[in-house]
């Protein structure tokens, strides 16, 4: 079905996939809504929503996402998961009395990644991470 048919449709109150008319408290009732599925039926007459060409996200590799991260100025680890290793070495250094900032900058993650982490490893307590929020 036709985009601007699908609008059209809707405008009208009708279901567009069912043909039944849309019950009377649908938002699809109200005048701005009306006003502005029929412009939308007339912006988008002639395009075929199935045929649209949908834009498919790259998977970047570990490395492609710590560049990416460098280049747009956050910590090269972050938004990637905590391996063991790295979990380890958090450890061990949060016990050796590094602070949170430090171990940031060791992990090159955001010092609310590490207190997030340090509280799921009972490290520390949510009260104490809930500072790094």
């Amino acid at each position: 079905m036709m985009a601007g048919e699908i609008f059209r449709l809707l405008a009208k109150g009708i279901h567009p996939e069912t043909g039944e008319l849309l019950p009377p408290a649908s938002v699809v009732h109200t005048p701005d809504a009306i006003r502005l599925l029929f412009a939308l039926a007339e912006e988008f007459s002639g395009v075929n929503f199935s045929m649209a060409a949908r834009k498919e996200k790259v998977k970047l590799t570990p490395e492609q996402r710590r560049e990416k991260n460098r280049a747009e100025g956050r910590p090269a680890n972050a938004y990637l998961p905590w391996s063991e290793d790295e979990k380890q070495t958090l450890v061990l250094q949060f016990r050796q009395g590094c602070s949170i900032s430090d171990l940031a900058g060791i992990c090159e993650r955001s010092p609310r990644s590490v207190a997030m982490q340090l509280e799921r490893l009972a490290l520390i307590s949510a009260e104490e991470a809930a500072a790094y929020n």
